[in-house]
């Protein structure tokens, strides 16, 4: 049975106000699914983060392995995303027919290099072969090969370094049974072995992952407010993060300064929200307690300072992609509903 938008929305509106509430939703595309109105589709579903796989930024791989878009079509998409203030999840893949160790790091360098993609999140999956792939017939003719553990790792070594800090790699292999792997990859702690080699060779890795407090206590008096800019295909990021000395990272705000109007008339004027996360024990929603970093009010001062940032930056308008679940929240400070964002009125404030 399938759920009209006014149904959609009504569900929506209890789930504002719910016990239990959805304070985020993530759906997984390809880059040549997306155009403006999948985009705003997205948006009234909920979605306040998208998945997209990149796999590789060559177009001869990409054809290779038949992937079906060119490398256009993911600068298309990662534009319509961040226009539309949506998070951006990417996978990549190394190891893929027609690459090589050393074209996988320059691929990878690509990602953060070039304005146009720039992710805030990244799952990297080394290719793995199961029986039933196409690839199947390259490998027993010898066309193509698994990187050897020390290959991979290696590349592993170089991409988790050359992260930088406001992206989070959040995985280093995909779950696939190790039964149905007939060659590549098994080991299931692969970050954790490229980890402790770049401790060993006096190495480190500052991706968000590397740096949180987790449930570690925090005290106000141990952060410092940090801030990261980087351009985009549509305008300024600001990443703004609470940090302690040894550069654990307790809560952060990606902001986006955009240079032109986007596709989305609603964010016209608006500077844009993108996320906010702090880390930390959760609590029920208006209930403080002491100890974790979600009690220091990190999150509103943290808003406070995209607030002023935006204003300075000569927008009239702050727009937030909130989530169903977080709408009262942002209401409780000063945002008021739009049809698909919630604003703050700069001007005269």
């Amino acid at each position: 049975e399938r759920a009209g938008w006014e149904e959609l929305e009504e569900v929506q509106r209890l789930n504002e106000t719910a016990e239990a509430r959805c304070v985020g939703l993530v759906v997984e595309t390809r880059p040549d699914h997306l155009d403006s109105e999948e985009v705003i589709r997205l948006r009234r579903l909920g979605a306040t983060k998208v998945q997209i796989g990149y796999q590789s930024l060559s177009d001869r791989v990409l054809e290779l392995n038949n992937r079906g878009h060119d490398v256009a079509a993911t600068r298309r998409a990662m534009r319509l995303l961040r226009e539309a203030g949506l998070k951006i999840h990417a996978h990549w893949m190394p190891n893929l027919y027609g690459s090589s160790p050393r074209e996988d790091v320059e691929d990878f360098e690509r990602i953060f290099s070039d304005p146009d993609f720039r992710p805030d999140e990244l799952k990297i999956y080394p290719c793995s072969l199961i029986e039933s792939a196409e690839l199947m017939s390259y490998f027993e003719s010898g066309r193509w090969r698994p990187y050897s553990h020390d290959e991979l790792v290696e590349v592993l070594i170089v991409c988790l370094q050359k992260t930088p800090e406001y992206c989070r790699v959040t995985r280093v292999i995909r779950d696939i049974p190790g039964d149905d792997i007939v060659v590549g990859n098994k080991m299931t702690n692969l970050r954790q072995v490229a980890d402790e080699e770049l401790r060993h060779r006096g190495l480190v890795c500052r991706d968000i992952r590397s740096r949180e407090v987790r449930h570690r206590p925090v005290a106000q008096k141990e952060l410092e407010l940090r801030t990261i800019e980087y351009d985009t295909s549509v305008g300024r990021e600001v990443f703004l993060q609470y940090a302690t000395r040894e550069d654990r990272i307790a809560a952060f705000l990606r902001l986006l300064l955009p240079d032109h109007p986007g596709s989305i008339d609603e964010l016209e004027d608006s500077a844009i929200i993108r996320e906010v996360h702090v880390y930390g024990l959760l609590v029920s929603i208006g209930e403080r307690q002491g100890g974790g970093s979600q009690h220091l009010g990190l999150g509103r001062s943290l808003i406070q300072r995209a607030t002023e940032t935006a204003r300075a930056g000569g927008f009239e308008d702050l727009a937030v992609i909130s989530s169903v679940g977080t709408r009262e929240y942002y209401r409780s400070l000063g945002f008021a509903d739009g049809p698909l964002y919630q604003h703050l009125v700069l001007s005269g404030t």
